[in-house]
């Protein structure tokens, strides 16, 4: 007999066959649970999301706090950011922000393939808003009282976006869950530590030296411009595949060095993965988002990297028009 699955909606009685759901059922956007409607879904929401985000995107901010730690290169990577931004910003944690749960499932299965592109964040710069006031407590506890020669404070984001219960249009919402913790430094980078930390003339001179890297959320990005830079279905004409991809990337580059960013130097690993994506290494590119500095304004804006979008992700971007602007990366320019 097959196996009975009820609507996780306390206050539906509905129910089906296992293999009827799963051609059917509508499943939380971070979970497994099913439900029979996205209009359950909807209204079951409120009381899910308490157990659903926090367990599960609390549990893989765990893991990554874990995996940071075991993983040789990443824990290089982190290390030598953690030294550059104390010399050249003072006190501050190295923040590892992932765009969805999946990305941060990758980087723990994965490693340091799968990091993204961890930032500095002063310690000023950290946001209570983004994290909830007891975590931000704890956060700038940790920051205040680090010894840099031989720690960092890694601080690390996972964004969950989920459906905002409603009687109208579908609505998305965004949410941070972060966890942050205390680690040891890599051996190599607590070598050069103690120059970081010797004088403020020091600090200066190294600075003054170390290339701009792409910054983080700060207070000026509480609401940040948002650009969104997506390959819009059918829009591809007679190009082939691998063409409609070259344009893409071409154009992706073009919108970012408009704003004075440079994809191959300030997102290095970004720019390696279009790169396989483009010659057919990898069939797909997952959804990325990144928080380059506008040169011009000065500004920290996001921007979404989104291929292939297909209408449903397509929904979950956002539709505040007075700060974000859409462009359509697939059309060739002249």
């Amino acid at each position: 007999m097959d196996k009975v699955v009820r609507c996780r909606n306390n206050k539906c009685g509905n129910s089906t066959t296992l293999a009827e759901a799963r051609r059917t059922y509508k499943s939380c956007h971070n979970c497994t649970c099913l439900y029979c409607s996205r209009e359950c879904r909807r209204a079951h929401w409120q009381r899910h999301r308490r157990t659903c985000l926090h367990s599960r995107a609390g549990s893989l901010c765990r893991q990554v706090l874990s995996s940071a730690k075991e993983d040789s290169a990443t824990l290089k990577h982190i290390s030598a950011l953690a030294r550059r931004g104390y010399a050249g910003h003072g006190r501050g944690a190295v923040k590892c922000f992932f765009s969805s749960p999946e990305a941060a499932e990758r980087f723990v299965g994965n490693g340091f393939a799968d990091l993204g592109e961890p930032t500095y964040v002063r310690w000023s710069d950290l946001l209570p808003g983004e994290m909830g006031a007891e975590l931000y407590a704890e956060l700038m506890r940790l920051c205040k009282t680090y010894n840099p020669e031989t720690r960092l404070v890694l601080y690390v984001a996972v964004c969950v976006v989920s459906e905002v219960p409603t009687s109208g249009a579908v609505r998305w919402e965004r949410q941070l869950v972060s966890r942050c913790a205390k680690i040891r430094l890599d051996g190599a980078a607590k070598q050069h530590a103690s120059s970081s930390s010797a004088s403020p003339q020091t600090r200066r001179r190294l600075s003054q030296q170390a290339p701009a890297s792409p910054c983080n959320i700060t207070r000026e990005m509480d609401s940040p411009e948002t650009l969104v830079l997506t390959s819009l279905p059918g829009n591809n004409g007679q190009n082939t595949p691998r063409k409609a991809r070259e344009i893409s990337f071409t154009n992706i580059q073009r919108q970012l060095r408009l704003r004075g960013v440079s994809l191959r130097r300030h997102f290095p690993q970004v720019y390696r993965k279009l790169c396989s994506y483009v010659d057919g290494s990898v069939d797909k590119f997952a959804p990325v988002t990144i928080y380059p500095r506008d040169q011009a304004s000065g500004k920290s804006f996001m921007c979404i990297i989104m291929l292939d979008a297909e209408p449903e992700r397509l929904q979950l971007l956002p539709t505040d028009s007075s700060r974000v602007r859409t462009v359509d990366i697939s059309v060739e320019q002249e």
